[in-house]
C-alpha cells in the first residue's frame, strides 16, 4: 500500500525539503560578516534588543530628533540654571556666606538686617548656624570678626522676653553664650541659600 502512494511528485518534494533544510543549516554556519554588504541589514534582520553597547558604538550615533532641544530647558540654555550667589559672598557649607563681617550688633538687630537683603530678588538672608560658621571661617577668605560673631541659635533667658544667643569666640570653635541686649552686641555676617 505505501508503493502505491509513493509518487514522483512525492519523491521531489521529500527531496526538494531535505535540500532546503540541510542548505540553509549549512548558509547559517558558513556566512560570515564578510559575506554582509555593508548597511543591507534592516532593523528587521535583528533580534529585539539584540544590538547593544558591546555591538553599537554609542558615540557614532546622533541625537533622537525629538530631544535635539534637551540642552536648553524652556528655550533657556542650562548654565542659566546653576545656582549661585549673591555679589560679596562665597559658597561654604551649601550657602553663601558674606566674605566680610557685619559692625556689632544685638542678635534682634543683625536678624533683622539679614532678612531684609535682596528680599526683593530672593528670601531674605538670616544669621548662620554654628556649624556653616565653622565651616565658613575654614575658607581662607574669611578671618573671624574680632571679639567673635553671632550665630542665629538662640536659647531661652532667664528673663522674661529676652533669649540668650550662641556666639562664636575663637576660630579653633570656642563659643560663648549671652544675654540678647546691647550690653552683647558682636558682630555678625548674613548667609543666604544658593539660587538660580
Amino acid at each position: 500500500m505505501l508503493r502505491s502512494r509513493i509518487t514522483y511528485a512525492n519523491v521531489v518534494s521529500t527531496l526538494a525539503l531535505f535540500l532546503a533544510l540541510g542548505g540553509s543549516a549549512y548558509a547559517v554556519s558558513k556566512i560570515t560578516g564578510a559575506d554582509v554588504r555593508d548597511r543591507s541589514l534592516t532593523s528587521r534582520d535583528f533580534k529585539s534588543n539584540s544590538a547593544n553597547g558591546r555591538v553599537v558604538k554609542e558615540q557614532s550615533l546622533g541625537a533622537v530628533p525629538r530631544a535635539q532641544n534637551s540642552a536648553r530647558l524652556a528655550g533657556q540654555p542650562a548654565t542659566r540654571f546653576l545656582v549661585s550667589c549673591p555679589a560679596g559672598t562665597i559658597t561654604a557649607s551649601d550657602v553663601c556666606v558674606e566674605v566680610q563681617a557685619r559692625p556689632p550688633a544685638s542678635y534682634r538687630t543683625a536678624a533683622f538686617d539679614c532678612s531684609s537683603i535682596d528680599s526683593n530678588e530672593r528670601i531674605g538672608r538670616r544669621l548662620p548656624t554654628h556649624q556653616e560658621l565653622m565651616l565658613a571661617l575654614a575658607q581662607p577668605e574669611i578671618m573671624l570678626a574680632p571679639g567673635g560673631e553671632l550665630t542665629g541659635e538662640v536659647y531661652p533667658s532667664g528673663t522674661p522676653g529676652k533669649v540668650d544667643v550662641l556666639s562664636v569666640t575663637e576660630e579653633n570653635g570656642s563659643v560663648a553664650i549671652g544675654h540678647d541686649d546691647g550690653s552683647n552686641a558682636k558682630s555678625y555676617r548674613c548667609v543666604a541659600d544658593p539660587m538660580n
